[in-house]
């Protein structure tokens, strides 16, 4: 029995610590999905899910894998998906796009998917696109797209894959050495997180405006 969990564990940190670069290469690249060449090209190969309003502690979560459509961000493809949400013109607004470390954060290298976010109107134009500094710890990123639009009508938000640099470093955060007794003064190692082609994200709208 023991031999059995330990080779289960075994695997499992193999599996949590494949290389995103050539998984990228292999699932991505390779992949017979659609790829689109533009932000609208890439709207209308999708359907668009109705983004969460304020969803509390535990929002909906939604994979991004290999079978997703496909986009060119800067030449590099990568898979995404389209969540649309009704603004109302000259209100801010405040949409938060959280990204869950892969397999539960196991194994010796953590990865995260690292989001690229792209807002086009109800006539398929760019609006907004890139993303603001992440913030996070272990487990969980998050990033902010704020600001308001030139008129009411429904937007569509393309959250895609960072893929433009596989396993780069997308967050550090300072966790505390387990067994320590005093937490105050307890000591710290720095964890990374990289990027990773596939992961579950969860886009939505802090508040009605």
């Amino acid at each position: 029995m023991r031999v059995i969990i330990l080779l289960s564990l075994c695997l499992g940190l193999v599996a949590c610590s494949t290389n995103p670069q050539r998984l990228h290469q292999e699932q991505v690249i390779n992949a017979t999905t659609p790829l689109a060449k533009t932000p609208a090209e890439a709207l209308r190969n999708a359907s668009a899910e109705p983004m969460q309003i304020a969803p509390g502690w535990r929002p909906r979560q939604w994979q991004i894998t290999a079978q997703e459509p496909r986009m060119l961000l800067d030449g590099v493809p990568s898979n995404y998906r389209v969540f649309s949400v009704d603004l109302k013109a000259g209100k801010p607004f405040l949409i938060k796009v959280n990204s869950w470390c892969v397999n539960s954060c196991l194994g010796f290298s953590k990865y995260v998917l690292a989001p690229y976010l792209i807002m086009l109107d109800d006539e398929s134009k760019v609006v907004g696109q890139g993303f603001g500094q992440m913030r996070g710890i272990v487990g969980v990123i998050d990033q902010d797209l704020a600001g308001q639009v030139d008129r009411d009508g429904t937007y569509y938000l393309i959250v895609a894959a960072d893929n433009r640099n596989p396993g780069e470093l997308v967050v550090i955060d300072n966790v505390m050495v387990v067994g320590t007794s005093v937490p105050a003064n307890a000591p710290r190692i720095q964890v990374g997180m990289g990027s990773y082609p596939f992961g579950s994200v969860a886009p939505y709208l802090v508040e009605p405006q």
